[in-house]
Parts: structure tokens; sequence; C-alpha cells
């Protein structure tokens, strides 16, 4: 018997490592969906919050008013059902806007003046940056003269205010009721 020594030719099995071409391109199609989605998610958050803040805005500026209403209890004291009323019809537009309109009401009242140009300022300011807080604001307050019961002199005042974000218009409107002291 005679032994055949080996040629070197016998196939041995390898074992294979790594990725194929089709998982490498499946895996970053994927990351890049996630990517894009964070970077979406990210933009929303922002233009939100963007909308928090001028919202927050918009209601300090009219709970303001409405302070500052209720401060001047001479003025509500003098004045019934809507009649000469010095904060009633007030509008009040930023600089950059036209139609703002100091009622005769308000300029005969000095409390009630100064409320509406101090007002118009802080609806007209700006960020460190120079854009406005509110774009476009306007600021309306409005007054009638409660019915019932009328020995108790109140006047409801409805305070808005609104400005104008690309496509929308927001509207912040807050209603109370004062009475003279």
């Amino acid at each position: 018997m005679s032994r055949v020594a080996g040629t070197g030719n016998e196939m041995k099995k390898q074992a294979k490592a790594g990725f194929t071409l089709i998982e490498v391109m499946f895996a970053s199609v994927y990351l890049a969906v996630g990517l894009l989605t964070i970077a979406a998610m990210e933009d929303i958050a922002l233009s939100r919050n963007v909308d928090a803040k001028r919202l927050t805005f918009a209601t300090n500026l009219a709970t303001e008013m409405i302070e500052r209403i209720r401060y001047n209890s001479p003025a509500n004291a003098t004045s019934f059902a809507g009649v000469g009323y010095p904060y009633h019809n007030i509008q009040v537009c930023n600089y950059a806007c036209t139609g703002g309109s100091t009622p005769g009401n308000a300029t005969a009242n000095a409390t009630a003046n100064g409320d509406y140009n101090q007002w118009l300022g802080h609806l007209a300011a700006t960020d460190s940056s120079g854009q406005p807080f509110l774009p476009n604001a306007t600021g309306t307050v409005t007054s009638t003269a409660v019915a019932n019961p009328s020995t108790l002199q109140q006047v409801q005042i409805t305070v808005t205010v609104q400005w104008s974000t690309g496509f929308r218009t927001p509207t912040m409107t807050m209603t109370t009721l004062v009475a003279p002291l």
C-alpha cells in the first residue's frame, strides 16, 4: 500500500466575517431617516417655543392693561354705562401699523391717557435683535355696562391683543368686571 501525498488543492471552508453591501445601505438609510426626523422635530419645537413666547407676552400685555384699569378706580366711579368711560374703544397698534386711536375719553383722564401711551409702547416692544415681540400687534379695549344689578355700577372690560405670525393671526382676549371702590 502506498500512500499518496496531499497535493494541497483541498478546499477548506473559510468563515466569512463582516457586512454585505446591502446591509450597509439599509443601515445608512435608516440612520438618515432618523436624523432627518430629529431635525424636523427640532424645527417644530423651536417654532412652538416662539409661539408660546408670543402668547405669554400677549397674555402679560392684556393682564397689564386690565390691572391698569382696575387701579384707576376714580375713573371707574365717575362713569357708568360705558358713556364717558375713559378706557372705552381704545385701539392701539404698534408703530408699524395704522389705525390706532386714543378716544377722547382717555385723553381727558390723565391716568387713562398715560396707560394708553405705555400700552402702545409695550405693543411695539422689540427684542435685542430689533425684531418685534408681537409682529403687527393690535390692542383693543372695550367697555360695556352691566345691566343687572345696576346699583353696583359694574362695567365689563374686554381687552384683546392680536398679532400676525405667517399665515395665522392669533388673538388673546381677556374679559373682567370692574366697579368703583
